[in-house]
């Protein structure tokens, strides 16, 4: 059994706004031609709709999400998406009814969040409250700075996402993208380094080893190339992570794109299960069991 927790695709009846950007049209019907070509038996769709990056990647909001989902619900899992600033920019606003109705909907979790914001802010504070108090996971994309990109804010020590795990205990955090993989490593500092894919040994494990022991809340998003870098950069290092975390791990694969190559990260575990550097308990835990375990089956 692999579930992808991480797929997104674009509008269906009006491809057109997705053949603006650069990945082109990417309907479900193609998502699940992929997943029958990679072995892959299902998939979260995750919409967007913060306005950062709704426009830029052509992606399907909630509504359409949810309604492709329920075409195929024995293989396609709907998450929600909701803007900290949703409900009149206030950070005091009452999500507990829209959470409940998607949950109603069938959405089991939050994301992909990326409003361009303080991991701290208090409208992201108020967001994480009210997911913990809904029992929905978040699953975010982690940026380096304000401005030129999306995804929400946090420094190269991650103290402010820390600082939420520590804050809201019952919200479960998945991290993801460039500036939290790279958090593996305690060298890679400037905005620049954070947001790209750094290459050679790690020295000086980073304060995402930290995090990821410390807090029970703590997991990540094995997904796209900032997964696959991070623990693939440094070969002995990323088996090391993966074993020390399997349990704290989730298979992903970002690839929502016509003709896209097999997931890499795939490959890499399965050569990893068939060196016997990953056990079979461990290679299920990160392809399916952890999915299992947080979000049931």
């Amino acid at each position: 059994m692999i579930i992808d927790i991480h797929q997104h695709i674009t509008y269906k009846d009006y491809p057109q706004f997705s053949e603006l950007v650069a990945h082109g049209s990417f309907t479900a019907k193609e998502l699940l031609k992929d997943m029958d070509k990679w072995g892959i038996d299902k998939s979260v769709v995750l919409p967007l709709t913060n306005p950062e990056n709704i426009d830029y990647f052509g992606v399907v909001g909630n509504q359409e999400a949810i309604t492709e989902c329920q075409k195929h619900s024995d293989r396609l899992i709907p998450f929600c998406n909701i803007d900290p600033r949703s409900i009149l920019h206030n950070p005091k606003a009452d999500f507990s009814g829209l959470m409940k109705l998607f949950k109603e909907l069938g959405c089991r979790g939050i994301g992909e969040v990326c409003a361009n914001m303080s991991v701290t802010s208090p409208l992201y504070k108020n967001l994480f409250y009210h997911a913990g108090e809904a029992n929905l996971p978040v699953l975010f994309h982690l940026s380096p700075k304000k401005g030129g990109l999306y995804g929400m804010i946090d420094d190269a020590g991650l103290n402010g996402l820390e600082e939420v795990l520590q804050e809201f205990p019952q919200t479960i955090f998945i991290g993801h993208a460039p500036s939290f993989w790279n958090a593996i490593d305690a060298d890679v500092k400037t905005p620049k380094q954070r947001n790209s894919y750094p290459k050679g040994k790690i020295v000086n494990q980073g304060p995402l080893w930290r995090l990821m022991e410390k807090y029970p809340n703590m997991y990540g998003d094995f997904s796209a190339g900032s997964g696959h870098n991070a623990l693939t950069r440094d070969q002995v290092t990323g088996i090391e992570f993966m074993k020390k975390f399997n349990e704290k791990i989730f298979f992903g694969t970002d690839m929502f794109m016509k003709k896209a190559r097999p997931p890499m990260h795939l490959t890499m575990m399965q050569d990893a299960l068939a060196a016997q550097q990953l056990s079979q308990s461990e290679y299920d835990n990160i392809t399916h069991r952890n999915f299992e375990r947080v979000f049931g089956k």
